[in-house]
């Protein structure tokens, strides 16, 4: 039987046309298939989640880097394994979600950590934006940078480290030490070396508002320079607490109301080297009042068996001027070199103290020196270029609630009568420090007392 041809034209067309309806749907249809998870779905949303610069870490090693621009919060202590190293980079974030308790966290620094911030980029390390109050000042909400016998180096360039000292967790590196007992306030930094084998380098840095020490060291090969100290210690503690296998230098820095000392090192722990330290050209203001036992706290420090220089430091209505201790446990007196320092006091408590009388310079052998400069009540002024030294209180400075943060300017004017006269033929300790391939050349001692000239 034949088929009309005009028929068969006309079911052709129809197969034809219904075909490209079929496949015109298929291709605008937009839902993926059940069970396609390799389809991409597009949300009109932006989600902050996925920014790869804005992100969280808690409970687990770290190493690598965190680039440029990055908020970091860090939930829970985190480690940077032995061996191996961080990097954080300009402009860098880090929150650390603490809350002043023994379970707030820390970093653990069994390898290498390394901050590069910039003048224009600084990094901050500090606690949770809206826990940044001067309510918080000595409350210790996060628990510091805590190295391990395995650490490599820990190196801070234009970072600064806030509102730590959380009391210590059972495993924290501090108590492992046995330098704390357990729920003791954390340090803003722990640092520890047999043998300086280890860096440690703080480098146009800041740390602020701590429970207690801001840095802790058992240890290391130490360059701390052009640094800022701001309200360390609430009842307690040092800008520095150094102890043996402790050897730098540690030169234009400006220390603001410590509890205890702005600079202290003693060669007790067994390590090795010798301690020995050189303090030049730093500025110590308000010091040494909230630490109440007797012959403790003001401005620089040595003790038993430490030795090192101590020249051209600018001390500033401070509880004691720089002590050398005897006694029983007395410093390496025979091996350290000091003078030429320079001391103000607006009160006769202070002035009787530019020469500790828990202290062995002026007695015992140790003559005070001709080269320091210092006076009666309210004499030899430095003449800051913005800040009133006559309305300092050392009474009330005791009291922690009575602290106050750092405002104006610790530059001298031009007419200072300590923009000029310091000791300049001395050496630094250590020439460069190199660390990851850098080199940081060590500042020479300038003619100016303390840390800024004019």
């Amino acid at each position: 039987m034949k088929m009309n041809v005009l028929n068969f034209g006309k079911l052709t067309t129809m197969l034809l046309m219904l075909f490209a309806f079929l496949v015109f749907t298929a291709c605008d249809e937009e839902t993926p298939a059940p069970g396609d998870d390799t389809t991409d779905v597009v949300d009109d949303e932006t989600d902050d989640t996925n920014d790869p610069l804005v992100f969280s870490v808690g409970g687990e090693n770290v190493n690598g880097v965190w680039e440029a621009g990055s908020t970091v919060t860090v939930t829970a202590t985190i480690t940077i394994p032995a061996g191996e190293s961080l990097t954080i980079e300009e402009g860098v974030e880090v929150i650390m979600a603490g809350d002043g308790s023994i379970d707030a966290p820390e970093i653990v620094l069994a390898g290498s950590l390394y901050a590069y911030g910039t003048e224009a980029n600084p990094i901050l390390i500090s606690a949770k934006p809206e826990d940044r109050t001067e309510a918080n000042n000595f409350r210790g909400l996060w628990g510091g940078i805590l190295a391990t016998e395995t650490v490599g180096d820990l190196v801070l360039e234009y970072t600064t480290i806030e509102y730590t000292g959380a009391p210590a967790q059972p495993g924290s590196p501090v108590v492992a030490e046995g330098e704390i007992d357990e729920g003791e306030p954390r340090y803003a930094i722990y640092m520890q070396d047999n043998g300086l084998t280890s860096n440690f380098i703080m480098w146009h840095s800041r740390i602020a508002y701590t429970k207690d020490d801001a840095i802790r060291l058992n240890g290391a090969k130490t360059l701390i320079a052009y640094s800022e100290f701001e309200l360390i210690g609430e009842t307690g503690g040092e800008c520095l607490n150094a102890k043996s296998g402790t050897v730098g230098d540690f030169a234009f820095n400006i220390m603001y109301s410590s509890a205890t000392n702005g600079l202290k090192v003693a060669n007790s722990k067994g390590r090795e080297p010798q301690a020995d330290n050189y303090y030049y050209n730093n500025t110590i203001v308000n010091s040494g009042w909230r630490r109440d036992k007797a012959g403790r706290g003001g401005s620089l420090n040595f003790e038993n068996g430490a030795r090192g220089k101590a020249f051209n430091n600018l001390v500033v209505n401070s509880r004691f001027g720089l002590r050398i201790v005897g006694g029983e446990e007395p410093a390496d007196v025979a091996n350290i070199e000091f003078g030429f320092n320079y001391y103000f006091g607006n009160n006769q408590t202070i002035v009787g103290e530019f020469h500790p009388s828990v202290g062995i310079i002026g007695t015992e052998g140790l003559p005070i020196p001709d080269s320091d400069v210092f006076g009666g009540v309210n004499e030899n002024n430095p003449m800051f270029a913005a800040y009133d030294l006559s309305v300092f209180d050392h009474i009330s400075a005791g009291e922690p609630s009575n602290a106050v943060r750092m405002q104006g300017d610790f530059k001298l004017t031009a007419n200072s009568p300590a923009s000029s006269g310091a000791k300049t033929d001395f050496s630094p300790r250590f020439d460069s420090y190199e660390a990851n391939g850098k080199t940081y050349t060590t500042p020479l001692p300038a003619a100016h007392f303390g840390a800024l000239g004019n």
